[in-house]
């Protein structure tokens, strides 16, 4: 059997570190395709050679761990199926966030499920590829769409506020996730060094 290998040997040039160190959804879509997910097998899986790792073999209607791009690989070639639930969101979990958020006061942000922004990323690319062929996603893509635009801009409100604050609170600010921090950070330096020059006389 052979599986299409990705992002085991990167050419790391000087104009993709700096599209890392700028852009954190990057960093969070490799993390999450790297990251591990369980899987049970439909079929018998042979043994399998990945770069340096071994998968298998797997006999069928057993359980075992991949690597997410590994996983979609199997799954898309018959051989497995993700029973980790920690693979993608469905929109039902798109709109749960977007109320959840709504409701919260201007200084809370909520919690997010984890790896929410690659999952969030991956789903509306794929439900984009599908509408293109199938008209009746067009319209649950744009759901979607609107609801994640409704949490990320949400979400970035209140960044803007928590960052013009002087002191930081990690009671208020750990539930910002990796590239909202991201942007938090980045923003709050700002902030204050504008503050700072405006009494430096």
């Amino acid at each position: 059997m052979r599986i299409k290998v990705k992002n085991l040997l990167v050419t790391v040039s000087k104009s993709f570190r700096d599209d890392l160190r700028l852009n954190p959804f990057k960093i969070s879509d490799i993390k999450f395709e790297n990251s591990r997910v369980r899987l049970i097998a439909i079929k018998s899986i042979p043994k399998i050679s990945i770069g340096d790792e071994q998968l298998g073999p797997v006999d069928e209607n057993k359980y075992f761990e991949a690597r997410y791009w590994v996983a979609e690989e199997l799954v898309k070639n018959g051989f497995a199926k993700i029973v980790s639930g920690e693979d993608k969101l469905e929109m039902v979990d798109i709109q749960k966030a977007q109320i959840v958020e709504t409701i919260q006061s201007p200084r809370h942000v909520a919690s997010l499920p984890k790896n929410f922004y690659a999952r969030l990323r991956k789903f509306l690319k794929n439900l984009r590829n599908e509408s293109l062929s199938n008209p009746d996603k067009k319209a649950e893509f744009q759901k979607a769409l609107q609801l994640a635009m409704d949490i990320v801009t949400s979400r970035i409100n209140k960044i803007l506020i928590l960052s013009s604050i002087r002191e930081k609170d990690e009671s208020i600010l750990k539930n910002l996730t990796f590239e909202e921090r991201f942007l938090f950070e980045r923003v709050y330096e700002e902030v204050n060094r504008w503050r700072n020059s405006v009494f430096d006389f």
